[in-house]
């Protein structure tokens, strides 16, 4: 059914497969208004597919346009869609079904199904388009799209793109000779048997006349049904095919785009899906999905929204899950910066989450690439600090550093998430894989003393602040213990003592440094103390919720001691709190937001951390209870996934399917389920 009004989203859902031979293909549906509602769009698409590197982009949005020529006017799904709406085929199978509705010059409507899946077995996405037109005029549909294989948009323009013909279907297919990646794009008609392009652009993006005019500039600028067809061309380049409906009142037909490291493959990839049909591929993909779920160990919670809600959390988890073994933190880009990176810190939480639903095989994997990508050379970074044991600050799915600041949280937390994976897994074994690598980081935490009984300065977790931040600090005293269980099973005791030893110490000054009395909303940890930075509200005077993290799951400071009282209660106060819906922000007067400037609003994992406290400590004894069954189910995109920002109202605002949010349903299910919080580190 189709909704009037929908909820503003960067992306609505995520989809791939889990399966090796498709699992580095990543797709997005996005419903418009996008959430900074710059452009009067109401209308569906997939946007932004990957390969092979999550944060490469093979393209960008797939269009399909309809052009009605007895009124010679040209709708295309974004900018012309009167209504939309974005859904799961289920929680369990991430095949998304899109609906555009259209309305055309003489009142006539169109209505325009699509399915999308990406095929469990080949790298190749597939979209079956389903239209039917209120009136008998004759229309053509169009598909045009961007072609994207570079890492940056400062790599634009060494693409190329040109017409070919496999396996008795027109092609088009784009390479770019600096990746050594290809895409295809082809498309069939079964109802016809048509496999040829009815006129096939390429041209340049952005170019509005003239022998490379774009695709875009021919088909839906000049709207005149025709198509000025070349053959290919290269630079940065858009691809528009065409595909002739006659006067049929509905039409079905086939889109694949098929990936490869070579033209063949790719070719391969989108034909062979196109020759099996979308329901012979449906049906691979269903299968691969529900045999993943029967992996692991199912919602804890018998509730329909509970199940609902963790189901596709854990299945978001999955699709953005690189074969390498990270999982990105979010498949968009909010203000050109991407998301499509590997943070450690929120790796720990994703594998934190994944332990608890029983995927250990995604654990391990996760853990096995952090284990890759620890920097074991002896390198400093930009402030001359030595690095060796430490992560760098994210990373591409390949390994390949991105930003490198230190963040304790991201050497603290990979040992912890090491001692999670031994707990759960009650292997030995598991000590051995990653002992190195936690001794590495241990060893580095034991040297990075102030020399006054306390870490030294460090990033804060939201990547803000460099100073002695709550968060980063309570994580490295969890790794310390972490390490110093490990070290024990190991026989190591004189490292063990070494660990427990720097880890009361740094406890016992916990308070002295991150408790600040009389400070923004009166007595309570902050963000960091002795910031290098000044903000909207000082970083050594805000609370924030990051601090809630010292409970859980970093377990060094307790729930219920005054200080943690009085932080909690300070969530109380709508300074800090969605005005319309209990959601905390991320700290008071917070301007990371789509406008830049403080909203009301909060983010959904913020509201986690501290719903966890009021729960444990009697501030409220309903949050987690309210926040798994009521308040969260709110905050989705229409789609059913958790964004990063809600707004005053606890509607989506900003950045969804991020991996963190979901991972934080799937551990508040769990702990509501168990009736404690699920993923302790080591009290000492």
């Amino acid at each position: 059914m189709l909704t009037e009004d929908h909820l503003p989203s960067d992306k609505d859902a995520i989809l791939g497969a889990p399966t090796d031979e498709s699992g580095s293909i990543l797709a997005t549906v996005n419903q418009y208004p996008s959430s900074t509602g710059d452009e009067d769009w109401h209308g569906a698409l997939v946007e932004e597919p990957t390969a092979f590197r999550a944060d490469i982009l093979q393209f960008t949005d797939l269009h399909t346009l309809l052009w009605d020529a007895d009124l010679e006017q040209t709708l295309d799904v974004r900018n012309d869609a009167v209504d939309s709406d974005v859904d799961y085929a289920s929680s369990r199978v991430p095949e998304v079904r899109m609906q555009n509705r259209f309305e055309f010059a003489d009142d006539s409507t169109a209505e325009l199904d699509q399915h999308v899946l990406v095929s469990a077995e080949r790298p190749a996405l597939l979209v079956q388009s389903d239209v039917a037109f209120g009136n008998a005029n004759t229309h053509t549909a169009y598909t045009v799209l961007n072609s994207a294989i570079h890492s940056t948009e400062a790599d634009a323009g060494g693409e190329e793109a040109y017409l070919t013909t496999s396996e008795g279907y027109d092609c088009i297919v784009a390479h770019d000779e600096g990746c050594g990646l290809y895409f295809a794009l082809a498309q069939s008609r079964p109802e016809t048997d048509l496999t040829e392009f009815d006129g096939q652009r390429v041209g340049h993006v952005d170019t509005q006349e003239g022998p490379d005019k774009s695709a875009w500039t021919d088909i839906y600028e000049e709207n005149d049904g025709h198509i000025d067809a070349n053959d290919g061309n290269d630079g940065h380049v858009d691809v528009g095919v065409g595909l002739f409906l006659d006067d049929d009142e509905s039409a079905t037909w086939l889109t694949a785009v098929g990936f490869g490291e070579s033209e063949e493959d790719a070719l391969d990839a989108a034909t062979t899906a196109l020759d099996n049909g979308y329901d012979e591929e449906r049906e691979a993909f269903t299968d691969a999905w529900e045999s993943w779920h029967e992996s692991t160990d199912g919602s804890p919670v018998d509730d329909d929204t509970v199940t609902g809600m963790y189901e596709r959390s854990l299945t978001s988890m999955k699709c953005a899950q690189d074969p390498r073994g990270p999982m990105i933190a979010g498949a968009f880009e909010p203000n050109d910066q991407g998301y499509r990176y590997v943070w450690p810190r929120d790796q720990v939480i994703l594998i934190q989450a994944a332990l608890a639903a029983g995927a250990v095989d995604e654990a391990r994997a996760a853990l096995d690439w952090l284990d890759d990508v620890q920097i074991t050379d002896d390198v400093a970074d930009e402030r001359d600090i030595p690095r060796m044991g430490t992560w760098w600050q994210n990373y591409r799915t390949d390994g390949e550093s991105h930003w490198t600041e230190l963040q304790l949280d991201q050497v603290g937390g990979p040992i912890y998430a090491h001692w999670l994976l031994w707990q759960k897994t009650e292997d030995d074994d598991v000590v051995d894989a990653y002992y190195e690598m936690s001794e590495q980081a241990a060893e580095f935490l034991l040297d990075y003393d102030n020399g006054e009984g306390f870490p030294g300065k460090h990033q804060d977790p939201w990547e803000e602040v460099w100073g002695y931040s709550t968060e980063g600090v309570a994580a490295a005293i969890a790794g310390l213990r972490s390490m110093a269980a490990l070290a024990d099973e190991q026989g190591d005791d004189e490292f063990a003592d070494d660990c427990r030893e720097q880890a009361e110490t740094w406890a016992d000054n916990f308070d002295d440094y991150c408790f600040h009395e009389d400070a923004y909303l009166g007595d309570h940890y902050v963000t960091a103390d002795s910031p290098e930075r000044d903000d909207n509200v000082s970083p050594n005077e805000r609370p924030d919720a990051a601090t809630f993290m010292a409970y859980w799951p970093w377990n060094v400071a307790d729930a219920d001691s005054d200080e943690m009282q009085s932080t909690v209660a300070a969530g109380d106060d709508e300074a800090w709190s969605a005005e319309g819906a209990r959601c905390l922000a991320r700290y008071p007067e917070d301007n990371y937001t789509p406008s830049g400037s403080p909203e009301a609003g909060g983010w959904p994992l913020c509201e986690a951390y501290g719903d966890v406290v009021r729960w444990q400590s009697g501030h409220d004894a309903d949050a987690v209870e309210d926040y798994v069954f009521s308040d969260a189910p709110e905050w989705t995109t229409a789609a059913g996934l958790l964004p990063e920002q809600v707004d005053g109202e606890g509607d989506v605002r900003w950045n969804s399917n991020l991996q963190w949010s979901q991972a934080m349903y799937i551990l508040l299910a769990e702990s509501y389920a168990a009736d404690e919080p699920v993923g302790f580190a080591p009290d000492e």
